[in-house]
C-alpha cells in the first residue's frame, strides 16, 4: 500500500513535466527567478519521498523566501536534448542544510548534499552554493531542492549553467575573494607589527578594523568552511557576529587617527567614541539574539558607518587634514559597495555577486586605511624629530645646547680644540639696562662668534653667559693653524663687542687634544685659561681705575 502511494506521488509530481519544464540549452544559462519555493515543516529529510510528501502536503503558496527563515522546497522541472554536465547554483548566502534530488522515470535519488557544513561538496564557489547535475541526451525530470536556514537574506533564485561557464565563474569569484581576504589579513598583520613596534593605539585599532573585516568575510565567503567544519555551528554566520566588533574597531581607529583623544571634544568626536562603544556592546548582545536580528543590526551599523565616515572624511579634508584624503577615498568606495549590498539584501535592487564587489571594495578601503595610518605615523615621526631637534637647540640664541654638545663630544675625532668662552660684564648690564638688554647681548655675541669662526668650528651655549666652541682638525699641523685662527677670530669678536657694549667683552680659554689625554681634561684646561684671562682683565681694569683716581 505504501509502495503504491509512493508511485502515485511520483507520478503526480512527474506527469506535468512536459508542460512547464525548463529547457536547458548549451548556448545560454538558465535562471529561475519566479517564486518557486514552498515553506514546509520538514527537518533534515532522509529520502526523496519525504521531500515530495512535504511539498505536496502543504497548503502554503509559492514564495521567493526573501526575509524568511526555516525549511523550504522547490520543484524545478528540467529537460535537455544534449548530454552534458550542468551546475546548479542556489543563490543563498546562509544555508544550514541543502539537499538536491533528481526525479525521472527511474525514480527519485539524492544527487548532492550542498549544506554549508559539508566538506565533500561536489563544487565550491564562494558566497554561495553549487553542485553538479549530469544529464544524458533527451533527459527530462524534476529537480527537487531542499533548503533550511536561519535567515534568507534575499530572494533565493536558482541558476543553471554549463560546465565551461561555471569554471570561469568559479575561478573569477573564488580567486578575487581569496585575493581580497588575503590582502586584508596581510595588511592587518602589518598594522599589528606597527603597533608592537610603536605602542600606538591607532595602529592596534587599524589592525582590528582591517583584520576583523578580513576574518569576518573569510567566514561569510566560506573560506574556513572549505578546510574545517564546525560541528555545532554554521561558520558562515560568524561573519555577521564579527561585524559589530569590526565596526567598533573602525570607529575607534578614526577617533585616534584624527587625534580626537588629545584635542577639544566635538560632536563628531563624541559620536565616534560612543558609536565604538555601542558597536562593541552590540557584538556581545548578538550572542543571545536570533540570527535574523543579528543580520538587521549589522546592516543598521553598516548604514550608520557609511554616513559617519563620509561626514567625517569631508569635514577633516575641509580642515586641510591630509590624513583624510586616504580615509575618505577608501570609504567612498566601500560605502558605495555597502549601499549596493544593503539594497540587494533588502530586495530593493537586483545585482550579481553583491558580496564579491563589497569584498573587493573593502580590500581597496583597507589599503587606503593603512595609507592613512602611515600618514599619521609620518606626521608623528616629523613631530618627534622636530621636538628632538628643539630639545638640542638653545631657544634664545638658536645654537646647540649642552645636550647637542655632548652628542658631538661622544663622536669626536683625534685632533680637536675646545674653547671656553664667558661674556664679561653680564651682571652689570642686566642690573643697569635690564634682562632684555642682556638677552640682546647674548644674541649679538652668538652671531659674532658664529661669523668669526665661520668654518673653523661650532658654537654651543651651555648656560647663562657661557659658550663652548668645538673645532675639529684632520692633522696635528692643521690643529695648530685652527688654534691660531680661532684665537684671532675671538679677539676680533671681543673688540667688536666692546664697540657696542663698552662694559662687556669676551674672556676665552683654548685647550687642544695635543696637550690633553681626553676631552674632559681639555674642558678643565680651557676653563682654567678662560678664568685666568677674566681675572687678568679684572685686575687690569681695577689698576687702571686706581691710577685714574690718583691722577
Amino acid at each position: 500500500m505504501l509502495r503504491f502511494l509512493y508511485v502515485y506521488l511520483c507520478l503526480l509530481a512527474y506527469l506535468p513535466l512536459h508542460a512547464n519544464a525548463q529547457m536547458l540549452n548549451l548556448q545560454q544559462s538558465t535562471e529561475v527567478n519566479s517564486p518557486i519555493w514552498r515553506q514546509v515543516n520538514l527537518k533534515t529529510p532522509k529520502t526523496g519521498e519525504q521531500v515530495i510528501n512535504a511539498y505536496l502536503g502543504t497548503q502554503n503558496s509559492l514564495v521567493s523566501l526573501s526575509e524568511k527563515r526555516g525549511p523550504a522546497i522547490a520543484k524545478i522541472p528540467l529537460s535537455t536534448n544534449t548530454s552534458t554536465r550542468w551546475f546548479i547554483l542556489p543563490n543563498a548566502n546562509y544555508l544550514d542544510e541543502g539537499y538536491a534530488y533528481w526525479q525521472d522515470s527511474e525514480g527519485i535519488r539524492l544527487i548532492s548534499d550542498f549544506s554549508q557544513g559539508n566538506l565533500s561538496q561536489s563544487a565550491i564557489i564562494m558566497h554561495g552554493q553549487a553542485f553538479q547535475l549530469n544529464l544524458k541526451a533527451n533527459s527530462q525530470g524534476v529537480l527537487w531542492l531542499y533548503l533550511n536556514a536561519n535567515h534568507y537574506a534575499k530572494p533565493v533564485s536558482v541558476a543553471i549553467i554549463d560546465e565551461p561557464t561555471f569554471i570561469y565563474q568559479q575561478f573569477f569569484v573564488n580567486s578575487l575573494s581569496i585575493m581580497s581576504i588575503t590582502i586584508m589579513l596581510t595588511l592587518a598583520c602589518m598594522a599589528l607589527i606597527l603597533y608592537l613596534k610603536t605602542g600606538q593605539n591607532v595602529a592596534l585599532y587599524c589592525a582590528g578594523y582591517i583584520g576583523l573585516h578580513g576574518i569576518g568575510w573569510a567566514f561569510a565567503a566560506g573560506v574556513f568552511g572549505v578546510f574545517y567544519s564546525f560541528k555545532s555551528i554554521n561558520s558562515h554566520y560568524l561573519g555577521m557576529y564579527i561585524f559589530s566588533f569590526a565596526i567598533s574597531s573602525a570607529s575607534a581607529f578614526a577617533y585616534y587617527l584624527f587625534n580626537f583623544h588629545s584635542v577639544e571634544k566635538t560632536r563628531i568626536s563624541q559620536f565616534l567614541k560612543y558609536f565604538s562603544y555601542a558597536a562593541f556592546i552590540s557584538g556581545f548582545i548578538n550572542l543571545v539574539l536570533p540570527f535574523h536580528w543579528v543580520f538587521y543590526l549589522a546592516h543598521t551599523l553598516a548604514a550608520i558607518w557609511v554616513v559617519l565616515t563620509l561626514v567625517l572624511g569631508f569635514k577633516m579634508l575641509s580642515l586641510n587634514d591630509f590624513r583624510a584624503k586616504y580615509f575618505l577615498t577608501g570609504n567612498i568606495i566601500y560605502s558605495l559597495s555597502l549601499v549596493v549590498f544593503i539594497l540587494a539584501h533588502l530586495n530593493l535592487i537586483v545585482t550579481a555577486s553583491a558580496e564579491l564587489w563589497v569584498l573587493i571594495a573593502l580590500a581597496i578601503d583597507c589599503i587606503c586605511i593603512l595609507l592613512s595610518l602611515s600618514e599619521w605615523l609620518k606626521i608623528k615621526q616629523n613631530d618627534y624629530i622636530d621636538a628632538l631637534e628643539q630639545s638640542r637647540i638653545d631657544p634664545l640664541t638658536k645654537v646647540g645646547n649642552r645636550l647637542l654638545l655632548q652628542e658631538k663630544l661622544n663622536t669626536i675625532g683625534t685632533f680637536y680644540l675646545i674653547v671656553f668662552i664667558d661674556c664679561d660684564g653680564m651682571k652689570s648690564i642686566n642690573d643697569q639696562l635690564g634682562h632684555a638688554s642682556g638677552d640682546e647681548l647674548l644674541i649679538n655675541v652668538t652671531k659674532l662668534i658664529k661669523k668669526g669662526l665661520a668654518n673653523l668650528g661650532d658654537v654651543y651655549r651651555t648656560g647663562g653667559d657661557e659658550f663652548i666652541c668645538l673645532c675639529n682638525a684632520d692633522s696635528l699641523e692643521n690643529l695648530a693653524v685652527i688654534e691660531s685662527n680661532t684665537a684671532k677670530a675671538l679677539n676680533k669678536v671681543h673688540i667688536q663687542l666692546q664697540q657696542k657694549w663698552p662694559e662687556s667683552g669676551l674672556s676665552f680659554g683654548i685647550a687642544s687634544s695635543n696637550e690633553c689625554t681626553d676631552y674632559k681634561a681639555c674642558f678643565t684646561l680651557a676653563d682654567e685659561r678662560m678664568y685666568a684671562v677674566k681675572y687678568a682683565r679684572k685686575n687690569s681694569t681695577s689698576n687702571s681705575q686706581q691710577a685714574t683716581q690718583q691722577t
